[in-house]
């Protein structure tokens, strides 16, 4: 099974180095792990024509797309109204939202105001998707050709707290059939990338239906290869050549 997605990190906070947007490392390792794969991680500015095409490209290349930020009390998070322009669809006020918000502002001693509760705005026929440590709620939005729309906030705690406790469990569900890639990994010291490539072009390793990625850094090479689940044997193959190949180079520690 082979389901891709992307990610869209809305905000100019995030385009001017302000804000370290993490989204793309959490989303990653959350999809792999359940055996999804995250192919695209695209960061656009606070403008609703833009939200809206970059959205719709991102549909129509892939089945599920994350869209993070833009979802606060403030007159620049607009992404729920160029989503709800880009689908044609109302945006409406989600009665169970408010009162989570009213709650959750009398917690910190505050009243919820009516740019507060602007927060408790959804696309109209979207499930919404609760926020247990936050404000904005996430949305999924379900469209034609199995197509998934994921809306969630920007604080990356929000973010991950709705992707671990809604969407993984959903997906999990929906793609019962999905298998994490297999990984087996080799580390090396003492050598360079360069020098690992020439040893392998040497002995003609090209694995078959095996990927092989290199990660340098601080006198130590990483030597990750991947392969679909069903290939087992030819990824244990594969590691044992390749441990064999770098025998005098191998970092046990």
């Amino acid at each position: 099974m082979n389901i891709s997605a992307e990610l869209i990190s809305i905000g100019n906070e995030l385009l001017s180095g302000r804000t370290l947007n993490t989204h793309g490392q959490d989303l990653g390792e959350a999809l792999t792990a359940i055996g999804l794969q995250l192919v695209r991680d695209t960061t656009i500015p606070d403008d609703i024509p833009t939200i809206g095409s970059a959205v719709q490209e991102a549909l129509s290349r892939v089945d599920l797309v994350f869209v993070s930020g833009g979802l606060g009390p403030t007159s620049d998070d607009i992404t729920r109204d160029a989503l709800g322009r880009m689908l044609e669809r109302k945006i409406v006020l989600h009665e169970a939202t408010v009162n989570h918000l009213k709650g959750w502002y009398k917690k910190r001693g505050r009243s919820i105001t009516s740019a507060g509760e602007r927060q408790a705005l959804v696309l109209e026929n979207s499930s919404v998707l609760p926020n247990s440590i936050g404000a904005a709620p996430g949305q999924r939005i379900d469209l034609s050709g199995d197509k998934t729309l994921f809306v969630l906030p920007g604080p990356p705690n929000e973010f991950n707290a709705i992707l671990s406790e809604e969407i993984i469990p959903w997906l999990q569900d929906r793609y019962t059939d999905a298998r994490p890639r297999l990984v087996r990994i080799v580390h090396t010291k003492g050598i360079g990338e360069s020098d690992i490539v020439t040893i392998l072009e040497q002995a003609s390793f090209e694995p078959e239906d095996v990927d092989l990625g290199f990660y340098p850094g601080m006198g130590k090479v990483e030597i990750r290869l991947g392969a679909d689940p069903e290939k087992v044997t030819e990824i244990t193959q594969a590691e044992a050549t390749l441990l064999d190949l770098l025998a005098d180079y191998l970092n046990v520690d």
